[in-house]
């Protein structure tokens, strides 16, 4: 198991976390979520068929922009 953190631009509402911590958490691998929306971080708990690229790539298609 891995842990990374992801960084995006500050996610502003508690709609928007949850809707985001739902889309990751149902990504197959990935095993927890934490969200800090005011920093924009995202830490994540992933395995196997889960990486960090295809993580960032839902993060994205969700709408955020990843910072680093």
């Amino acid at each position: 198991m891995e842990t990374k953190h992801v960084y995006t631009e500050a996610i502003s509402t508690q709609d928007q976390i949850d809707e985001l911590k739902h889309i990751l958490s149902h990504m197959i691998g990935v095993s927890e979520v934490e969200i800090n929306g005011k920093k924009g971080d995202i830490t994540i708990t992933f395995e196997t068929p889960a990486n960090l690229n295809a993580i960032e790539k839902e993060i994205y298609d969700a709408g955020y922009t990843i910072l680093y």
